[in-house]
């Protein structure tokens, strides 16, 4: 997966964020995917596919990325919507 470019950069913490690398999505473990399942479950509650949610994208791209949760939640709607689908997808396509 290559990298995700920010329509809209944002500021974070006195740093500029334009683009973040997804890359470490392919590098996740089964035992990952099940962390970042509970931890979204905790934070929301049960979800039929949690998979869709912002919650589970934002734990997601913190975890690969190794930048703050708190980022992810400052991005533009359009970027957010953005990364929620790449992320979804990235779970739930069909090779």
């Amino acid at each position: 997966m290559e990298k995700f470019v920010l329509k809209k950069p944002v500021n974070f913490e006195g740093k500029k964020c334009e683009e973040f690398d997804l890359s470490g999505l392919e590098e996740l473990s089964g035992e990952d995917y099940a962390s970042l399942l509970k931890q979204t479950e905790n934070i929301d509650g049960a979800d039929m596919i949690p998979e869709k949610s912002l919650t589970f994208a934002y734990l997601t791209a913190a975890k690969v990325t190794g930048l703050p949760f708190d980022l992810f939640k400052t991005l533009s709607a359009k970027d957010t919507a953005r990364l929620r689908y790449q992320i979804g997808s990235f779970f739930l396509s069909e090779d």
